[in-house]
């Protein structure tokens, strides 16, 4: 077998040791959205995920909100694993787009302004 491959499967078992619970179920992310005149707030709790691992992404009027593990023997190989996803409002100014993870919740900030198209950008969480 090849190195890959073990690599491949050592990380497909620990998405599923992570995404599976006590009582057998699947751990899901809970995303509430409040949309509001002047900014839509995104709130995400996804029990067991340190912000460190997760990662948010605008792509195509998009939100992504990924899990990247990383296998400790070869750190450049990551696997993301999609915890959700939101269509995005035309107005959101993308620039101003913040994310700050505090009391175990992700919350996500997308100011609305002028309409905005095609952009992609990655997001920092800030950590309270």
């Amino acid at each position: 077998m090849r190195v890959e491959d073990r690599i491949l499967i050592k990380n497909l078992a620990q998405t599923a040791e992570i995404v599976n619970t006590i009582n057998g179920g699947m751990t899901q992310a809970s995303m509430l959205v409040d949309k509001g005149e002047d900014e839509w707030t995104v709130m995400v709790r996804v029990p067991g995920v340190s912000p460190e691992r997760m990662k948010i992404e605008v792509r195509d009027g998009q939100l992504f909100i990924f899990h990247v593990m990383a296998d400790e023997n070869a750190a450049a190989v990551e696997l993301p694993f999609m915890l959700a996803a939101l269509a995005l409002d035309k107005r959101v100014d993308f620039d101003g787009i913040m994310a700050e993870y505090e009391d175990k919740e992700l919350y996500i900030h997308l100011p609305l302004d002028e309409e905005a198209n095609g952009y992609e950008r990655e997001i920092e969480i800030f950590k309270r």
